[in-house]
Formats: structure tokens, C-alpha cells, sequence
């Protein structure tokens, strides 16, 4: 006869018993910036150019000031800044405390006005433009994910941001991997299925296994797992890569950038707090004004 961990229950009663599924709250509150504060010129296609503070500035692997905006317009102040930088290890905020300021040099030798910020250039997926076309800024946290499913397309997402939220229509544009925003792929209304927010319960099925890695790198636990069909909860989406990344209900295993589009079935699913799951159909799709 098998014998029971737990005395007070039969062996027929402990194998009945389902193991514990952990229950999750959604995240639907609205919070945070619409946008960032920092306004950012967008006269480049792709990427987005602003001041940052000397402080922020450092060497890259080639000797060169990383993502430096156009250093021959000024190639005294450049290498002055180059210099001083490789002076302390490639740190900015090493080479430029608050307490001894930066005078750009000058042809004569003597010191010029005093420098605070210089310009840096990043590659940008999105950035909405304000303020007509003076600029652009950083969209901020993903609100949620509305999922797509056109015919014979595999799946989508369109990233909702704070900044959607006041707006009158939702945008339809969804993440296209690696391809900026004026390229990714125009979703029709038809096609939703439903909205994720951080901590919704959603089930996928793979055509082949998918590789899960422990959370916690100092667990016990095999450091990977293989799944094809399993219950996650979403965590957050990257717009760069078309992905979401996912966690198991205990948390004991995550994957990150999981590609939606090829996905066998995507489903959602909704958790009480007992741990009873139930897939849910197809939503309509809620504005928030």
C-alpha cells in the first residue's frame, strides 16, 4: 500500500487532491505619463536625438562616445569630452560630477561657455510625434496588448500605451519584429479577439516544445523546462521584437520573448481565486473614453 504524506487522508483521497494553481489580480489601472518629458527632435528617420547631461555620456568599446550626435559639427568639444572621459574609465558620471563643471575649449586655448547637456541619437520603433513637427517623445508603458487574428495570418498585437487611453479612436497598427511603426501591419477591427493586461491568464499551444527558464537562478529547479500547451500569465511586451513575455502561474518559470504570430492557438483565460480556470471568447473591444 502507498504511503500517504498526509495521515489523516486515504491514498485514493490524496491522489484526488489537484495541485494548487495560483491566482493572479490583473493589472488594468491606467497609470504613469502619457509621454515622456523630454521633447526630442525627430528629423531623423528611426531614431530620435536629445540632450542628455554630460554625466550620462560614455566610451564605447572603440574609443568613441556612445550614440554622440554628429561630432564633426564640433570636433574640439568631441574630443575635449573624449578625453576627459577616457581620463576616468569611460564614466560620465566619473568625468563630470556636479561639483567641477565642463567649459568647452575654444581655438585660443582659453575656456568657452559652460557645457551642461550635448546631444545623443537612439534608435527609436515608435515615437509619436507633438507639437505639429518640432519633435517627438518616448511613448511610455504599455497599457495592455489587443490581440489580432487575421485569416490565415497567424496572430497580433497592437500595443496600447497611457497615451492611447485619451485619445478618441484606439490605434490599429500591430508590431511587425524588427520594423519601425511606419511599417508595421494595419489590423481590421473584425479580427480582435481580445485585450491582455499585465497578469491575465492566457493558454498557448506551440507546434513545437517551447523552452521555459527558472526564475530564480538560485532555485533548485531544473534550469529549463520544455512546454508546448500551458497556462501563463503575461507579463509585458517587447515592440521591438513582436514578443511577450510570460510567467507561470507560481512564478517558478518565465519565457521571454515569445513570439505570438506562429502560435498554434492563443487563448485567454480567466482565474477566481480558488484557482479555477475558464477560457473566455471573443471580447469586444473596450475604449476608454
Amino acid at each position: 500500500m502507498k504511503d500517504c504524506r498526509f495521515p489523516h487522508y486515504s491514498a485514493a483521497q490524496e491522489d484526488a487532491v489537484q495541485s494548487c494553481f495560483v491566482s493572479r489580480m490583473p493589472m488594468r489601472k491606467v497609470t504613469g505619463q502619457a509621454h515622456d518629458s523630454t521633447i526630442r527632435s525627430g528629423r531623423e528617420p528611426g531614431f530620435v536625438i536629445s540632450k542628455v547631461p554630460l554625466a550620462k555620456l560614455k566610451l564605447g568599446k572603440d574609443g568613441e562616445i556612445e550614440n554622440y550626435y554628429n561630432p564633426k559639427s564640433d570636433t574640439l568639444l568631441y574630443n575635449a569630452l573624449k578625453a576627459r572621459l577616457a581620463e576616468f574609465g569611460g564614466s560620465g558620471e566619473k568625468a563630470f560630477p556636479p561639483d567641477k563643471p565642463f567649459y568647452k575649449p575654444t581655438a585660443s586655448g582659453e575656456a568657452g561657455p559652460l557645457v551642461k547637456k550635448v546631444k545623443i541619437i537612439e534608435k527609436s520603433t515608435f515615437s509619436p510625434p507633438i507639437r505639429g513637427k518640432c519633435g517627438t517623445t518616448k511613448k511610455q508603458a504599455v497599457v495592455r496588448i489587443d490581440v489580432f487574428k487575421p485569416e490565415n495570418d497567424g496572430y497580433y498585437f497592437v500595443p496600447i500605451y497611457v497615451s492611447d487611453t485619451v485619445k478618441p479612436e484606439l490605434p490599429n497598427k500591430a508590431c511587425v519584429a524588427f520594423k519601425n511603426a511606419s511599417e508595421w501591419k494595419e489590423m481590421q477591427e473584425a479580427d480582435f479577439l481580445f485585450s491582455v493586461y499585465p497578469n491575465d491568464l492566457l493558454r498557448i499551444k506551440a507546434k513545437k516544445d517551447i523552452k521555459f527558464t527558472v526564475s530564480n537562478k538560485d532555485s533548485s529547479l531544473p534550469k529549463e523546462i520544455l512546454r508546448n500547451d500551458v497556462l501563463v500569465y503575461y507579463n509585458s511586451a517587447n515592440i521591438h521584437t513582436a514578443s511577450i513575455l510570460v510567467l507561470l502561474h507560481d512564478n517558478s518559470y518565465r519565457l521571454e520573448g515569445l513570439g505570438i504570430k506562429t502560435l498554434l492557438s492563443l487563448e485567454k483565460y480567466t482565474v477566481d481565486p480558488l484557482g479555477n480556470c475558464s477560457k473566455v471568447g471573443k471580447e469586444p473591444r473596450q475604449r476608454f473614453r
